[in-house]
C-alpha cells in the first residue's frame, strides 16, 4: 500500500508533467519511501509514440482503500483547481512547479517544501532533487531519458525565453546517463510533427487553456502547438484551428505556435482587439490574421506578460 502518491494536473499530460511524476516516484523509492505515480489523463503530442512504448509504470488513480493514509506530491502545477479529484490539498506534502500564481499560498501552507521556481522545465527541479539528495548516481536510464526529453520539450530545444542556465546544466548532466544521440533529439521533434499533422484537430483541442484576464475584462482561449515549422501548420489548418478555439472561447481566442526552426512564434487570431493587444505587448506583426513575434515565446510567458499573474480557470482535455 503506497503512502505517497505523486501526481499532476488532471488535464494536460505533457512530456514535462509525465517525466516529473515518474522520475520523482523513482527518487522516493530510492529513499525507501513507499510511493506510486498517478497520471490521470491521456498523454498529448509531446509524449511521442516512441516514448509511450518505453517502460512507463503508473496508475490512473489510487484505490479507494489507499487514500485514507496517503499523502501527495504534486508536480508541474500548483493550482488546486486542476488537481485530480482524489487529491486532498491538506495532505499535500511537497510541490514542484515552475508556473506563477500560487507560490504564496503553498509557501504559507507547507513552507520550503513548495519548490516553485522560474525555470524552463519542472524536470530541471526534479533532477536537482536527485543531486541534492545524493541519488544522482542511482537514477535509472529511463528516468534520465524522460527528464531529458522534458527539458527539450519545455525549453523548445533551449530556444524558449523561459530557458535558464539551470535547464542547460541539467540537460548536459543527464545526456550521458540517458544514452541518447543528437539525432534522437531531432527525431523527437519530427515525431511530434508527424503525429500533429495526422491529428490536427485533436492536437489543437488537447492543448487549450481558457484564461481569465481581469485587467482585460475577458476570458481568452489560448491554444498552442510547438513545431519545427509552425507557420505551415497554421496555414494548412486555419479553418480547423478557428473552429476548435471558437467553440471554447467564442470570439475571444488566439493560437500560439512556437517555431523551433526560426526561433520565433506565429500567432493566429481573427479578433481585432486581441491583435491590437498582442501587437502592443509583444510587437507582434500581423499579416492576413497571422502574426509573428521577434523571438520564440510560450503560452506561460504570454499569460504572465498579459496579466502579471493570469489565473488558469479551465483547461480543456479529454479527462477520465
Amino acid at each position: 500500500m503506497p503512502n505517497i502518491g505523486v501526481t499532476q494536473t488532471i488535464y494536460t499530460v505533457d512530456m514535462d508533467s509525465l517525466a516529473c511524476t515518474l522520475a520523482y516516484t523513482e527518487l522516493l523509492k530510492l529513499e525507501n519511501r513507499d510511493s506510486c505515480a498517478y497520471i490521470p489523463g491521456i498523454p498529448n503530442s509531446t509524449v511521442t509514440e516512441e516514448i509511450q512504448k518505453w517502460d512507463l509504470v503508473y496508475e490512473k488513480k489510487p484505490k479507494a482503500s489507499d487514500l485514507k493514509n496517503m499523502s501527495f506530491v504534486i508536480v508541474d502545477t500548483s493550482d488546486i483547481n486542476v488537481f485530480p479529484k482524489f487529491v486532498d490539498k491538506d495532505k499535500v506534502i511537497e510541490i514542484f512547479d515552475h508556473h506563477i500564481g500560487h507560490t504564496d499560498y503553498w509557501r504559507n501552507k507547507i513552507g520550503m517544501n513548495a519548490r516553485i521556481e522560474m525555470v524552463g522545465a519542472c524536470a530541471t527541479l526534479i533532477w536537482e532533487e536527485f543531486k541534492k539528495r545524493g541519488k544522482a548516481g542511482k537514477i535509472s536510464q529511463l528516468s534520465a531519458r524522460l527528464l531529458l526529453a522534458a527539458i527539450l520539450s519545455n525549453t523548445l530545444h533551449f530556444r524558449a525565453k523561459i530557458t535558464s542556465i539551470r535547464d542547460e546544466r541539467a540537460y548536459k548532466e543527464l545526456f550521458p546517463i540517458a544514452g541518447l544521440t543528437r539525432k534522437w533529439v531531432e527525431k523527437y521533434f519530427l515525431d511530434q510533427e508527424s503525429f500533429i499533422y495526422s491529428h490536427p484537430k485533436d492536437t489543437v483541442f488537447n492543448d487549450i487553456k481558457l484564461i481569465d484576464f481581469p485587467n482585460l475584462g475577458k476570458k481568452i482561449a489560448i491554444g498552442q502547438v510547438e513545431l519545427w515549422d509552425s507557420r505551415k501548420f497554421i496555414m494548412d489548418f486555419r479553418p480547423q484551428i478557428r473552429s476548435v478555439l471558437e467553440e471554447i472561447g467564442g470570439e475571444n481566442w488566439f493560437f500560439n505556435a512556437p517555431c523551433i526552426a526560426k526561433g520565433k512564434s506565429y500567432i493566429y487570431t481573427e479578433n481585432k482587439e486581441i491583435k491590437n493587444i498582442l501587437s502592443d505587448k509583444f510587437h507582434c506583426r500581423f499579416n492576413d490574421g497571422v502574426g509573428d513575434t521577434q523571438h520564440l515565446i510560450e503560452r506561460k510567458d504570454l499569460v504572465k506578460i498579459l496579466s502579471g499573474y493570469g489565473e488558469e480557470i479551465n483547461t480543456l482535455q479529454n479527462t477520465p
